[in-house]
């Protein structure tokens, strides 16, 4: 059975409204994030579908400095009326906190992103996705089409007012079978953007010759399409930009602020506010956000902060939280260059072209070594991608990897994170000096 629709926003905000003019506490800020997810795929063995309903509401009281929060996923206002009496006990219970350091909607009025809603995903469903997609695909061809709807609304009792309703699709296929197959993946707010019909053919632009032929011995130079980058680039930030890697002590950029980190053609920004990276105009506690740079020219300039963070650091927090304890940058870009791919091409000819990397896992947290599973790998031979390559397991340091970056691509690829609807890795290819180990994948 699909699941229950989401509950209608000007219906929602009525309700937080009330159960905020009822609370007894010196402050309170409710925070509600509903969404509707779908995928569908085009293949008779259809393991990756799906359709899901998720609700949270996060309530959050301080009474006499002391703080409390309750989370639910219920929605009536009987259910959140209980909520914020679970809150208002918990922060009897609790010892006084500190001020907070910016309060919540701190940054200024949110902007309107134009474009972040369309009503051809809003209604997309099982059937119509999975029609969408045989319309496109040829024989041997393989797509899946997710769908995301969502709904967030945050009130509080300084006056913040927060609302939005956002829409993302993201697209995979896979054209061929085995080594050798064609590979690409998109993410945008609307399906107009996403271009189904041009992922298609980006795929298909890829797809290699039947024979197949063994790796090149040795750590080779390598260039990884964007879609591949971006899957690294999203594992860097899970492990070493976000507060809690910092707070645990884990990410190996703890105490190198201001040090060159990377190769001088690295620079990372997160920017919620950017079209191509499924924009999105406050953090989840309300603050507006902006761009914020992580990394330029190699150099380490800040990871993302929570208030605690912020307190060690002696900065400002940063717009990036996704619980009051959290901050993790959701909209992050390896920023392009102006160098063509054939460039790319010609600085690692003798080397192998990865269209994806599915699975990816770091091992090693302290030297943040990664496994992953190299798709759609071809040999470069006179600075185009030539004979396939069987997919290959990659192990390497993303330490290394992003300091041996030789240049950085000029065609940027959005790949949906976080479910799919609250953001993005935007990234161009990447020519990177050999390095890691490759061995054959058993799958």
């Amino acid at each position: 059975m699909p699941p229950e629709g989401l509950v209608p926003l000007p219906e929602m905000v009525s309700r937080l409204e009330r159960v905020l003019a009822a609370s007894p506490a010196d402050s309170t800020e409710l925070s509600w994030l509903e969404a509707r997810r779908g995928q569908e795929s085009n293949g008779k063995r259809r393991r990756d579908t799906f359709e899901s309903l998720g609700r949270t509401l996060l309530i959050r009281v301080r009474e006499r400095g002391r703080v409390g929060v309750h989370r639910t996923s219920a929605c009536d206002l009987s259910d959140l009326e209980n909520g914020m009496r679970l809150a208002l006990a918990q922060a009897r219970l609790s010892p006084v906190a500190p001020a907070s350091l910016a309060p919540p909607g701190a940054g200024g009025p949110a902007a309107a992103l134009a474009g972040s809603y369309d009503p051809e995903l809003a209604r997309m469903n099982p059937q119509k996705a999975r029609e969408a997609v045989q319309r496109i695909a040829a024989k041997g061809e393989m797509a899946r089409l997710g769908w995301a709807e969502g709904r967030m609304a945050i009130v509080t009792s300084e006056g913040l007012r927060r609302t939005a309703e956002v829409t993302s699709g993201w697209l995979e296929v896979v054209c061929g079978r085995g080594p050798g197959a064609g590979r690409a993946t998109a993410g945008a707010r609307s399906l107009a953007v996403l271009d189904p019909q041009g992922v298609f053919e980006r795929a298909r632009g890829r797809q290699g010759p039947a024979d197949v032929v063994p790796p090149p011995e040795g750590a080779v130079p390598k260039v990884l399409a964007g879609e591949a980058a971006a899957a690294l680039v999203e594992l860097l930030n899970r492990k070493a930009f976000t507060s809690d890697s910092f707070h645990c002590a884990t990410s190996p950029l703890r105490g190198r602020l201001g040090e060159q980190v990377f190769a001088p053609a690295v620079n990372l920004r997160d920017d919620p506010t950017a079209p191509a990276g499924l924009p999105f105009p406050f953090d989840l506690l309300g603050t507006a956000t902006r761009p914020v740079d992580l990394v330029a020219s190699g150099v380490f300039l800040t990871p993302v902060l929570d208030e605690r963070l912020a307190r060690e650091l002696g900065r400002a927090p940063t717009p990036h939280l996704v619980s009051p304890d959290e901050a993790i940058a959701t909209h992050l870009f390896l920023l392009p260059s102006g160098q063509p791919n054939d460039e790319l091409m010609r600085a690692a000819e003798g080397g192998l072209w990865i269209a994806a990397l599915d699975p990816v896992e770091c091992f090693d947290q302290r030297d943040l070594r990664f496994r992953a599973v190299a798709r759609g790998v071809r040999l470069i031979s006179g600075g185009v991608p030539g004979r396939a390559v069987p997919d290959l397991v990659w192990e390497d340091s993303l330490l290394e990897v992003f300091n041996r970056v030789l240049a950085v691509g000029s065609e940027p690829v959005s790949v949906a994170t976080g479910g799919g609807l609250l953001g993005a890795v935007t990234a161009p290819a990447l020519a990177l000096r050999g390095s890691g180990s490759l061995r054959f994948a058993l799958d």
